[in-house]
């Protein structure tokens, strides 16, 4: 279990999400990159456009770096008087320790997946979620010991809810983009198309046949 302390910061206890995504982030950029680029050289050495090539790759790899960075500064954290965390996409939270009214510690199955995931989930006076982490990007027992260092007694589910029960109980726990099918299609769909877009640019600009148009 990897929780750190600060004690000089006012911090009791920090962690930060598994380490495992990191290295499969890493992965995913040079395996996603590597085979794509190595064919679009291939081409451009014999049309030309190398140095096209060579800043097209450069602007993927430097995306991909910056997320990197950003995924590491990502953490949750607990100090004297708050509870604090980030996100990849989402700027720093702040909840008042003094605001928390429930915490609870929900499995819940995930799409097809056997085994259920854990949720950290903080409520306030209106029992909506004030705070939330999910089990896909955290260990269970820094949850746990994330849980056990707020002010009021953890809530353990004895048994893992479907998702949509858990939504169901707990209303207001879902972010923007959960429950939400025709969203998740539609972001799928313009990134799908976002990538089409940027390989027909590459082509073109590297004066290579465009077969599917």
């Amino acid at each position: 279990m990897a929780v750190e302390t600060d004690e000089a910061h006012g911090i009791r206890l920090r962690v930060r999400p598994k380490t495992s995504l990191l290295s499969n982030a890493f992965a995913s950029i040079l395996l996603g990159t590597s085979p794509i680029f190595a064919v679009v050289y291939w081409f451009a050495s014999s049309r030309g456009g190398v140095d096209l090539a060579l800043l097209a790759h450069a602007i993927v790899v430097t995306i991909g770096l910056l997320l990197l960075w950003r995924q590491l500064r990502v953490f949750c954290a607990v100090t004297d008087d708050e509870l604090i965390g980030n996100g990849i996409f989402t700027p720093l939270v702040r909840v008042k320790l003094s605001g928390i009214r429930r915490v609870l510690l929900v499995p819940i199955y995930v799409g097809a997946a056997r085994d259920p995931i854990m949720q950290l989930l903080v409520t306030g006076d209106d029992g909506r979620r004030v705070f939330r982490m999910r089990g896909n990007f955290w260990r269970d027992d820094e949850l746990r010991a994330l849980a056990a260092a707020l002010p009021v007694p953890v809530e353990e589910a004895p048994e893992a809810l479907a998702s949509r029960d858990f939504f169901r109980t707990y209303p207001g726990a879902a972010y923007w983009f959960e429950q939400r099918r025709p969203l998740q299609v539609a972001v799928v769909a313009v990134a799908l198309l976002a990538a089409l877009s940027v390989a027909v640019w590459v082509m073109r600009l590297l004066d290579l046949p465009v077969r599917f148009l």
